[in-house]
C-alpha cells in the first residue's frame, strides 16, 4: 500500500502540470517527456483512482468532478517535489540550471542584457532564457523566475525588489530642430511631430509638464507610435520628431550630440520605478537567488 501511495505522486505533478500549461503537449515538453508519456501516466493516475480526471477532446480538456477535487491535492504534491529540488541545489551549494526571466524590450536592451555576460561568467551553468516582451505576465502559470518590469506594483503574492527608477527627457535631433524650430512651452508641442510608445495595452500620448505656469498635459500629435523604446530613439536620431523617454534608454546619444535635450526648464514629474519580481515561496532556488542577489546590486539606473 505505501509504495502504491509512493507510485502515485509523480502522476499527481504531472496531473497538476497539464492542468498549468493547458494541454498535455505543453506538458510533456516542461517535463522533458513525450504526449505519449505523459497521456499513459493520466491514464494510469485515473485508473489507480477509480476516476476519469480529464474530459478530454482533440484540442483541450475540462476538468471532472473528480479531477476538481483531486487538483489541489496534486498542485500541493508539486509545491512540494519544487521545494525539495530547491533545498537540494542549496544543500550542494550549486547554482545551475534554466533560468527564465520576462523584461520590457527597452529596459532589457539597454540595462539588462550588457549585464548577463558578466552574471554567466560568474555561474557558468546557468542557461539564461531572455523573454524581451512588453506585456504584463503571469510568473506561475507561464513558468517565469524572474521578472523585470516599470511601474507600481500591484497587491500581488510577488516579491517585489526596488532596482531603480526611470529618468524623463524629452529630446530631438539637430536636424529636426534646425528643420521645425526648438519648442519653447510644452503647448508648442503641438505644432510639432512627437514620437510617442504604444502597444496593445497603452499609449503614452499624453505628456505632463510641471512649470511656471504649474501643472500642464498636452496631448501630443504623430504619425508614429512605437512599442519599443530602442527603436524609438532610433528614429528620433533619423529627425523623425521628438520624443519623451527614459534618459537612461538613450545610450551616448546625447553626449554624442545625436539628439537634443529640449524644455529643460520644466519637471518632467517622477520616474517610474524598475521593480525585480519572483514568486514568493518558502525556498527559492538558488539560481533565482544568486540572479536577484547579482542585480541588486549591478543593476542600473540606481535609486
Amino acid at each position: 500500500m505505501n509504495n502504491q501511495r509512493l507510485d502515485i505522486l509523480p502522476a499527481l505533478v504531472l496531473f497538476a502540470r497539464i492542468v498549468q500549461y493547458g494541454s498535455l503537449t505543453a506538458a510533456a515538453q516542461n517535463s522533458g517527456l513525450s504526449r505519449s508519456a505523459v497521456s499513459k501516466q493520466l491514464s494510469a493516475l485515473e485508473e489507480k483512482l477509480g476516476a476519469r480526471l480529464l474530459q478530454r477532446s482533440t484540442r483541450s480538456f475540462k476538468l471532472t468532478a473528480a479531477g476538481k477535487q483531486i487538483l489541489g491535492e496534486a498542485r500541493r504534491a508539486q509545491e512540494a517535489l519544487e521545494n525539495v529540488e530547491m533545498l537540494s541545489e542549496e544543500l550542494e551549494g550549486h547554482v545551475r540550471g534554466n533560468l527564465t526571466v520576462s523584461c520590457s524590450a527597452g529596459i532589457g536592451r539597454v540595462h539588462l542584457v550588457p549585464l548577463l555576460k558578466q552574471f554567466q561568467e560568474l555561474y557558468p551553468q546557468v542557461h539564461v532564457q531572455l523573454l524581451l516582451e512588453d506585456r504584463m505576465v503571469n510568473l506561475i502559470d507561464e513558468q517565469i523566475d524572474v521578472a523585470i518590469r516599470v511601474g507600481h506594483l500591484p497587491d500581488s503574492s510577488l516579491i517585489g525588489l526596488r532596482l531603480g527608477e526611470m529618468s524623463w527627457v524629452v529630446c530631438a535631433s539637430p536636424e529636426y530642430l534646425k528643420k521645425n524650430g526648438t519648442p519653447k512651452t510644452p503647448t508648442d508641442l503641438l505644432q510639432h511631430d512627437c514620437l510617442y510608445y504604444q502597444n496593445s495595452q497603452s499609449s503614452f500620448n499624453i505628456w505632463s509638464f510641471q512649470g511656471p505656469k504649474g501643472d500642464e498635459r498636452v496631448s501630443i500629435n504623430g504619425s508614429l507610435s512605437i512599442n519599443d523604446s530602442t527603436v524609438l530613439v532610433q528614429v528620433a536620431e533619423e529627425g523623425r520628431g521628438i520624443v519623451w523617454i527614459d534618459k537612461h534608454s538613450l545610450g551616448d546619444a546625447l553626449e554624442k550630440g545625436r539628439l537634443v535635450s529640449i524644455l529643460e526648464e520644466y519637471n518632467l514629474g517622477l520616474g517610474y520605478p524598475i521593480y525585480l519580481l519572483y514568486p514568493a515561496r518558502q525556498h527559492l532556488a538558488a539560481k533565482t537567488r544568486a540572479f536577484v542577489d547579482f542585480l541588486s546590486v549591478q543593476f542600473s539606473p540606481r535609486v
